[in-house]
């Protein structure tokens, strides 16, 4: 085999695996936000705002690090920021178990995504 025939079948090959990798964006495309908003309803504080913006903030944490792979750890960080400024919009005081419910569960579902997508598409590689 010679050394441009072996370069063609790797480029095919990472060409294969990006059109896995784009099929799994399209697909999560749709999941995600359907995740984000039954989450939504576990997460949320008993408020129209904090509804809204905690959907918000799952939809595009989810596709920042599901989709466009972006670092876990800032969104680790922005999620904790926002669930201690809603905590303290929503109670006005810090409630403990409303802020543990609601970052506990987000910060596992942001880490699912996050950590998982690799995960995710090597088992895709391997189906076909």
């Amino acid at each position: 085999m010679s050394f441009n025939a072996e370069q063609h079948k790797l480029f095919d090959e990472l060409e294969k695996q990006r059109q896995h990798q784009r099929q799994m964006d399209r697909v999560l495309a749709i999941v995600f936000p359907i995740v984000a908003f039954l989450l939504t309803v576990i997460c949320a504080n008993m408020n129209i705002w904090s509804t809204v913006c905690t959907f918000i903030l799952l939809w595009v944490a989810f596709w920042a690090v599901g989709i466009r792979r972006l670092p876990l750890w800032h969104w680790v960080l922005i999620t904790l920021i926002y669930c201690l400024v809603d905590n303290f919009l929503s109670y006005g005081t810090f409630n403990r178990s409303g802020f543990s419910r609601q970052f506990g569960t987000i910060f596992i579902f942001i880490g699912i995504a996050g950590v998982g997508r690799p995960y995710f598409d090597r088992w895709l590689m391997k189906k076909k």
